[in-house]
């Protein structure tokens, strides 16, 4: 927020080209952080199981059973996460056979990169994790409403 504050303000009000220089280091920046943030709030999401998920037609299951209702749907999201991690990993390899820094702080774009392959076996790690772990008592959407 401060980053992009002090862009907002240089660009409008203060034109010396020192400060419009880091101007755009900060709006870089901002950019990288906000990235690195959507990815790992998809990390905390999964592990909270927060992400958003069609279950009405499932919720009648007994509590034994419930646990399972979105196996199939969370083995294709596993395949997913897989390849991008793969994915992730062939970017990273293709970044350092020819480097490339990012365009105002210099930073070498394979270490920024990392973050998908990272985020997304993180993911993984997670989604399997919620299998592991014991099932929440009150998982009954009906007793959360009331």
């Amino acid at each position: 927020m401060a980053c992009l504050s002090y862009s907002a303000v240089v660009r409008y009000f203060l034109s010396h080209p020192v400060l419009t220089g880091l101007s755009h280091k900060a709006e870089e920046l901002a950019i990288f952080a906000f990235v690195f943030q959507l990815y790992f709030g998809a990390v905390l999401a999964t592990k909270e199981r927060a992400h958003f998920r069609v279950s009405a037609q499932l919720d009648w299951l007994r509590p034994p059973f419930r646990r399972w209702r979105f196996v199939i749907g969370d083995v294709i999201w596993l395949g997913f996460n897989l390849f991008v991690v793969w994915q992730g990993i062939v970017l990273i390899g293709s970044a350092l056979e020819r480097p490339e820094p990012s365009m105002a702080l210099q930073i070498p774009m394979q270490w920024i990169y990392m973050v998908i392959p990272l985020t997304f076996a993180l993911t993984c790690f997670r989604l399997v994790q919620t299998y592991m772990r014991p099932e929440p008592e009150d998982d009954d959407p009906m007793k959360k409403q009331l």
